[in-house]
């Protein structure tokens, strides 16, 4: 039988820990988040440093070198990522491994991977206060590919433009893989400073989840030579009401248009009326049974895809359509009933009841995993709330259809993009 015991947190030194045991499953994920404001001047370079951190370190110099010592780990894994959540750029180290319990001399196992955590974070590939120039070099020209390769997606190109210009006066606007244009001003030596302001000044969230004991982690998270600093709390969001609509369209020779609309909520993770606008969200446009879905890719036809997501921690939701561009007015009016529809209480019990189930099993889904139920706890602890599993759940059955229609209230259109063919026009 699998059990799940409370989440136990401790602010150990300059890392804040949170364990989530569970005998659920045969492997411990060790996770670092690094958290710092989002900023251009920096965001590039963290993209960066969170390719190096997973490709070698002084001990081990070369990629070959780095995996056969996590494969002596029985097999464990390392990677790192980015990401952005409101104003605050994070980087996420993962250390995948197998629980000591189920290998032979496995009771230092736990010990061995805190030495190599250890040696990944403090003891880079760096060579008279630079950033081994090779590695830096190949990760660069990766990141570049990677950034370039958004404009041959067009969905994703059109999503980022609309960012771009719905928060044009926001840092928001910069995506967390940092921004094309800087990466060949960034030095070795740059970064490698960069670096060390990084160790010392990131905001470091700890979470290990699996069959541990505090009693034998909390040594190993001591052993880490963080220098102390102040737990910052999240950058919130303040809330903001458009005036008006801003209305961009752009071309390119493509065959597909892209219309994006952008809405303020003014709704963050945890907030009470966070989960009535998950579910007005999935009756708008977040499920196969949702009118924007049904009404304008099913019944007219307009739409190769349409559908809505809501940002839990910039208070927004986007509604995107691939459409071809004599639809553009018809799919836009269609789109905006949709959204009045909602705000009108046009929607019965059963749909929201199937929305509910879709939801939850969606977060059920999400949370069957260990990853799962750490971003979980990471949301917690950014908003200080308690929205753990349980909670949500409950909370999902509990929600009336009157808070939903208030939820949808708060929708507001900001700027409408549109990607197509045509002559470039701005309105």
């Amino acid at each position: 039988m699998t059990t799940q015991k409370q989440e136990y947190k401790e602010q150990v030194g300059a890392i804040q820990l949170t364990l989530i045991p569970s005998d659920k499953y045969k492997s411990n994920k060790i996770v670092f988040k690094f958290r710092a404001p989002l900023d251009r001047a920096t965001t590039t370079k963290r993209a960066l440093i969170a390719a190096l951190i997973e490709t070698n370190t002084k001990k081990y110099p070369t990629q070959t070198a780095f995996r056969k010592e996590l494969a002596s780990l029985y097999g464990a894994n390392f990677y790192a990522s980015v990401d952005k959540k409101g104003n605050e750029h994070i980087i996420t180290a993962v250390l995948d491994m197998v629980d000591g319990q189920f290998v032979p001399n496995g009771d230092t196992l736990l010990q061995e991977a805190f030495t190599l955590l250890q040696e990944i974070i403090f003891n880079p590939n760096v060579t008279d206060g630079s950033f081994h120039d090779a590695t830096v070099a190949r990760e660069k020209e990766n990141l570049a590919q990677r950034l370039e390769s958004v404009y041959d997606d067009k969905i994703r190109y059109a999503n980022k433009r609309l960012t771009e210009i719905m928060f044009a006066d926001e840092n928001y606007k910069y995506g967390a893989a940092g921004v094309l244009e800087d990466i060949p001003n960034i030095t070795s030596a740059d970064l490698y400073d960069y670096y060390q302001q990084f160790l010392a000044e990131d905001t470091i969230d700890l979470f290990i989840c699996g069959d541990v004991q505090k009693e034998d982690v909390i040594p190993l998270v001591k052993g880490l030579p963080f220098a102390n600093r102040e737990y910052r709390d999240l950058d919130v969001i303040a809330p903001i009401h458009p005036q008006s609509v801003n209305t961009v369209k752009e071309n390119q020779p493509i065959n597909q248009g892209k219309l994006v609309l952008g809405y303020r909520t003014n709704i963050l993770f945890g907030e009470d009326a966070y989960v009535p606008l998950q579910l007005a969200n999935g009756l708008l446009g977040g499920f196969a049974n949702s009118k924007i879905f049904i009404n304008v890719r099913e019944k007219a036809s307009l739409a190769y895809y349409a559908s809505s997501r809501i940002d839990s921690f910039h208070g927004f939701m986007l509604i995107s359509a691939g459409i071809d561009e004599k639809n553009y007015d018809q799919a836009l009016t269609i789109i905006k009933e949709q959204v009045a529809a909602m705000q009108a209480g046009d929607f019965t019990e059963e749909e929201l009841s199937q929305t509910k189930a879709m939801l939850s099993n969606q977060l059920l889904e999400a949370n069957d995993q260990a990853q799962g139920l750490i971003e979980l706890a990471y949301n917690n602890t950014l908003k200080k709330a308690n929205l753990g599993l349980t909670n949500w759940l409950k909370r999902i059955s509990e929600v009336t259809k009157e808070e939903v229609v208030a939820a949808a209230e708060s929708f507001e259109l900001d700027t409408i993009y549109f990607l197509s063919k045509g002559a470039d026009s701005n309105e």
